[in-house]
């Protein structure tokens, strides 16, 4: 390799990892669906998911990485949100679990043993 071409190399490596930087992402909400839980975090007037097993706990903030250049920012989290109907239940010990199929997808909600599932819930189906 020639002196010119390992600048030119040095040169494109050097402006990639610029073009990015870590920013921490802070906990907005979160919610469980069947065996996972949805995570929330929002920086710099973005938001992020990300998703962990349901018993798992989501940390309070997250690193992620945004690039520096306004015409690369990160796109929000979009979220659709669709209703689930119920498809039966079951209560073991102190809790019920209810379950639901919205279009086509199994969703479950845990909830007191006494009381009463929802006939439907509404539930986020994640980035379109």
């Amino acid at each position: 390799m020639t002196r010119a071409t390992l600048f030119l190399i040095a040169l494109v490596c050097t402006a990639t990892a610029a073009d990015a930087q870590s920013v921490t992402a802070f906990k907005t909400g979160e919610q469980t669906t069947g065996m996972t839980k949805q995570c929330f975090y929002s920086a710099l007037g973005s938001d992020y998911t990300r998703t962990v097993g349901a018993v798992t706990l989501c940390p309070l903030s997250i690193q992620v990485t945004t690039p520096t250049t306004q015409s690369k920012a990160p796109q929000p989290a979009r979220t659709a949100t669709i209703t689930a109907f119920k498809t039966g239940e079951r209560t073991t010990g102190m809790t019920k679990q209810c379950f639901y199929n919205g279009l086509g997808s199994e969703y479950t909600r845990t909830l007191g043993a006494v009381e009463l599932c929802p006939l439907s819930i509404q539930v986020a189906t994640g980035s379109p």
